[in-house]
C-alpha cells in the first residue's frame, strides 16, 4: 500500500496541504488506497497557544479517515535541535511510524528545523510543496521575518556552524513539485527548479466545500453571528499577528488597528473583529477596552473557531464588508468568493505603525497582495499568479 505524509503548521496550512494532497491521488484511485498520515509540527506561534492551534486543526483534520494523527510540539522539536541529526532522524521514523513515505507534503522548505528535517528523513519520496497561505512559496530570502532569536546574526551564524560541525545537520534537499492552488513565488527563482502544478478551481472549490460541510457547528456559529449584523454595512475585521512575527511593538499594532475601525467602521453597524489564529489574544483585548461603548462590537474570541482560516467562514464573509489588517487571505477571498476586501495600509500607517527597519518588507507584501488580486482578473491559472524579482512584471 503507498504512504502518503501531509504535514501542516497551522490551520491555513491544512486546507492549502489538503487541496494539494488530494489533487495527488491518481485518477482510479481513492483515499483509502493509501496509508494517510497527518503531523502537525512548528506553529511559529507561543508556547501557551500551541495546544489550541493544535486542537483547531484537529477539528478541520475530523473529516478525513486519517491513519495516524501525530503532534509534535516545539519544546520536543528544539529537544531535536540539540541532538545529532542521526538520532533525530531515528526518532522521526518513530513517530511517524514509518521509514519511508512514497510521497510526502509541506508548506515549505525553510524556516525552523521540521521541513528540512523531513525533506532528509523522507529523501527517496516525491517531495511536493503546497506553500503557504494557498500557495506562497520562495520565502527563504524573507525568513528573518519569523526569527524569535534576539542574539546577533554573527552569533546565531558562529552556533549554526559549530552545530554542524558537532551534531550534524540535515542534507540540503529540493521539493520535486510545487502543487499550488495561487503559485506566489517571492524568490522570482523557484519555478526555475521546482515543477509547478496548479489544481483546477473546481478541485479547490469542491475541496472548501466539503472541509466545510464537515464543520457544521462552525456554520452554526457564523448564523449566530449573521442573525447579531445589521443591513447597515457591517465590517469584518482580520487582525494580523505584527508584534509576534517582528514587524511592530505591541502599542503600534494596536494602535494601528484602532484607528483603522475608528475611521473606517459606518455608525450604527455592527462591527466584527476576528484574531489571527497565531494570537495570544492580548492585542485582541486591548482593542476590545479601547473600543468598548464606542461601537457596537462583536468580538469572535470563541476558542471553537476563532483560530479556524478565515476563508471557511462563507455565512459571515457574505454577511460583511471584510478588512485584513495585513494578510494574504485578502487574495484567498477574491479567488474562492470573488470577494472585493478594503486593505487600510498606506504609507501615512506605515510610517506610523510599522517599525522602520520593516517598512520595506511590509511595503514590498502589501504590494504583492494587491498585485496579486488585481492579477486574478487575467490569469491563466497554470502559471504563476505573481513572481518576485527575477520576473517582476508578471
Amino acid at each position: 500500500m503507498k504512504k502518503r505524509l501531509l504535514t501542516v503548521q497551522g490551520p491555513l496550512q491544512y486546507l492549502a496541504g489538503l487541496i494539494a494532497y488530494t489533487h495527488g491521488i491518481p485518477a482510479g484511485e481513492s483515499w483509502d488506497d493509501s496509508e494517510n498520515v497527518l503531523l502537525l509540527y512548528d506553529f511559529l506561534a507561543a508556547p501557551e497557544i500551541e495546544d489550541d492551534i493544535a486542537a483547531a486543526v484537529r477539528q478541520l483534520s475530523a473529516g478525513k479517515a486519517w491513519s495516524r494523527v501525530v503532534y509534535i510540539t516545539q519544546a520536543e522539536m528544539e529537544a531535536f535541535a540539540r541532538r545529532r541529526h542521526g538520532r533525530n532522524v531515528r526518532d522521526l521514523q518513530l513517530r511517524l511510524g514509518s521509514d519511508r513515505f512514497n510521497e510526502i507534503y509541506l508548506a515549505r522548505d525553510q524556516i525552523g528545523l521540521g521541513s528540512p528535517l523531513l525533506m532528509d528523513t523522507y529523501s527517496g519520496a516525491i517531495k511536493r510543496a503546497y506553500g503557504d497561505s494557498l500557495g506562497l512559496v520562495g520565502q527563504s530570502a524573507e525568513s528573518n521575518v519569523f526569527r524569535s532569536s534576539t542574539r546577533p546574526r554573527w552569533v546565531e551564524r558562529s552556533r549554526a556552524i559549530a552545530k554542524r560541525l558537532l551534531l550534524g545537520v540535515p542534507r540540503k534537499v529540493g521539493f520535486d513539485e510545487a502543487v499550488l492552488t495561487l503559485p506566489m513565488d517571492l524568490s522570482g527563482r523557484f519555478f526555475d527548479h521546482t515543477a509547478l502544478v496548479v489544481p483546477p478551481r473546481e478541485h479547490v472549490v469542491a475541496c472548501v466545500e466539503a472541509l466545510s460541510s464537515s464543520l457544521l457547528p462552525l456554520d452554526a456559529y457564523c448564523a449566530q453571528l449573521c442573525a447579531q449584523g445589521t443591513p447597515l454595512g457591517d465590517r469584518l475585521y482580520l487582525l494580523s499577528n505584527l508584534a509576534a512575527s517582528g514587524l511592530s511593538t505591541p502599542e503600534q499594532e494596536i494602535d494601528f488597528y484602532v484607528e483603522v475601525i475608528e475611521s473606517s467602521s459606518p455608525s450604527g453597524s455592527t462591527t466584527y473583529i476576528k484574531p489571527h489564529p497565531r494570537s495570544t489574544y492580548q492585542s485582541l483585548k486591548a482593542i476590545e477596552h479601547r473600543l468598548r461603548g464606542r461601537h457596537r462590537m462583536i468580538v469572535i474570541d470563541d476558542e471553537r473557531f476563532a483560530r479556524m482560516p478565515i476563508e471557511l467562514w462563507f455565512r459571515l464573509i457574505r454577511h460583511c464588508e471584510v478588512v485584513p489588517m495585513f494578510s494574504t487571505s485578502a487574495i484567498n477571498l477574491k479567488y474562492l468568493y470573488g470577494k472585493a476586501v478594503d486593505m487600510p495600509l498606506n504609507e501615512h500607517r506605515l510610517a506610523r505603525y510599522i517599525k522602520s527597519e520593516r517598512i520595506d518588507y511590509m511595503r514590498d507584501s502589501d504590494r504583492l497582495i494587491r498585485k496579486c488580486i488585481d492579477n486574478l482578473d487575467h490569469w491563466d491559472r497554470s502559471s504563476a499568479l505573481w513572481s518576485g524579482p527575477a520576473s517582476a512584471s508578471t
